[in-house]
């Protein structure tokens, strides 16, 4: 309980702290700040929205123009700062402690150090926040869109917070079979082809490592103008994605109004017909996963 309340009541910055860094590390004026921060406060992707209409985006289709926006604009840094301090992303950043807490109880050796990739972390809160408990027990490796606001954003952050982080800038070049940790959240949705990523996270990570994601496949809705409506299909398949690249689900949050944020993929040599099982016979999966095929129907896409 004493966590819980924390999380609620003791939130990682006020709102001027959040303004004052925005107006400091993106040189803009502060009451300008100001009211795109409570803009924010009071609809999640509020900036994002607006600067997509401006911009003239295709809503939930991933083009050219969406390539630019993600360049081009500065809204995300608001909605990212924001959302870092939101209970429920909170409560998200505690259970991947957990579970990163677990791995090392298991898995690491006096005197080693864990590779965490921050695949998609934008402006670095969640490294800036992982790296406050294990800067002597791991090494970060952030990537992002190189060359955004957002990740220029990012960098100046980590500066800022002495936050030693190793940044990727060519996908191409991200390690293989080297990471024993992937934190990957509210990043699948965004992409044309999630499945590829999936299956690079595989590739990325070495045998007996975790990913631990979250996506929101299901959420093409109006302020999410960036979420692809070409992966409204993946809905309540996540787990057998992961599958399909021999990462099995280790471990889901089963919270009611958090429900599978986060899941736990671990990397395994080979994939057993009983881990096929598992998935269909865990109630909450196959819930899920139904739901997805009910949406698709109303939609009149299996």
């Amino acid at each position: 309980m004493e966590n819980i309340y924390k999380l609620i009541f003791e939130p990682l910055y006020d709102f001027d702290e959040i303004c004052l860094e925005i107006s400091e590390l993106l040189g803009e004026n502060i009451d300008i700040v100001r009211k795109k921060v409570w803009r924010e406060s009071l609809l999640l992707g509020a900036n994002v929205l607006e600067s997509a209409i401006k911009f003239g985006i295709d809503f939930h289709i991933y083009n050219e123009k969406m390539e630019r926006f993600y360049q081009e604009t500065d809204a995300f840094i608001y909605e990212t700062m924001v959302e870092s301090c939101r209970f429920g992303k909170r409560l998200v950043m505690e259970k991947i402690k957990e579970r990163i807490d677990n791995y090392m109880n298991l898995n690491l050796k006096e005197q080693s150090k864990l590779n965490i990739l921050m695949f998609g972390d934008g402006v670095g809160s969640d490294t800036i926040y992982l790296s406050s408990f294990y800067k002597d027990k791991a090494n970060f490796y952030y990537f992002d869109v190189p060359g955004s606001k957002t990740f220029d954003f990012a960098q100046k952050r980590f500066k800022k917070y002495n936050v030693e982080a190793k940044i990727i800038t060519d996908y191409n070049k991200i390690p293989k079979n080297f990471f024993d940790v992937i934190v990957s959240l509210e990043v699948l949705e965004h992409l044309p082809d999630p499945v590829k990523a999936i299956k690079d996270i595989s590739e990325f990570l070495k045998i007996g490592g975790i990913a631990l994601i979250t996506e929101s496949f299901g959420a093409v809705q109006f302020n999410f103008p960036t979420h692809l409506r070409s992966n409204q299909k993946f809905e309540g398949k996540t787990p057998f994605l992961f599958l399909k690249f021999n990462l099995v689900l280790t471990y889901f949050n089963q919270d009611f109004f958090l429900m599978f944020k986060p899941m736990e993929f671990t990397k395994k040599e080979k994939i057993l017909i009983k881990d096929y099982l598992n998935l269909i016979l865990t109630k909450p999966i196959l819930k899920a996963y139904l739901k997805g095929v009910f949406k698709r129907c109303l939609r009149g896409k299996i």
